[in-house]
């Protein structure tokens, strides 16, 4: 009796019945479902130490990257892989091919506004031994292959002229829209000479009005 008496009294009751809700609160919520109702969830994220790689940026097919050097599957005349051209040891130089300037009206409701541009073509050297040449014969062999280009100009200006023309000024007023234009010009041209011909497009004079 003297024990039930010392285990009723309330010094010992409250803590003993203190400590048991307490226990079985927190085994309540470390052990039922989180889809009961409990007064508070007890959840652990992991992080995986390990640092994911970055990346490497791809070209898509036809676009080279501005001052890389070939990509793996970037062809030339005939299919030859461009990598095949060029002396690595060299530094890069493209062919450079200047179109006259073009006056587009762009497409805007009611036409009422054009686009004055001048552009620049850089082709990929496509010619054997280009990168060591002397000047003399690199001159003769880059006038033959500019006489190559001169067949496919109406081609290659109607090519520019139909991608200009299929722009709205929001398109083309920021720097992320003229590089996208950049893109779709060399695409056009690629697709004309059924290879991956160019190398820069540069805009030397860019007009909205």
């Amino acid at each position: 009796m003297d024990k039930i008496k010392g285990f009723l009294n309330p010094k010992v009751l409250i803590p003993t019945l203190v400590s048991v809700v307490l226990l079985g609160l927190i085994g309540y919520v470390l052990l039922a479902p989180d889809t009961m109702w409990k007064p508070f969830y007890i959840r652990v994220d992991y992080t995986d130490p390990t640092p994911t790689p970055t990346p490497t940026p791809t070209p898509e097919p036809g676009i080279p990257l501005a001052g890389a050097t070939p990509q793996p599957g970037m062809v030339g005349p005939g299919g030859v892989p461009l990598a095949s051209y060029l002396d690595p040891s060299q530094p890069l130089q493209g062919i450079i091919y200047n179109l006259d300037t073009k006056v587009v009206n762009l497409a805007e409701p009611g036409g009422l506004r054009y686009l004055q541009t001048t552009i620049v073509l850089e082709f990929w050297p496509s010619i054997t031994g280009y990168a060591t040449m002397l000047p003399e014969e690199r001159t003769l062999a880059e006038d033959e292959f500019k006489a190559k280009i001169d067949l496919l100009r109406p081609k290659i200006d109607d090519a520019v002229m139909t991608v200009l023309s299929s722009k709205t000024y929001d398109e083309i007023s920021t720097i992320e829209g003229k590089d996208q234009l950049r893109q779709e010009i060399t695409q056009a041209i690629n697709k004309l000479f059924g290879y991956d011909a160019i190398m820069n497009v540069y805009f030397t004079d860019f007009l909205v009005q």
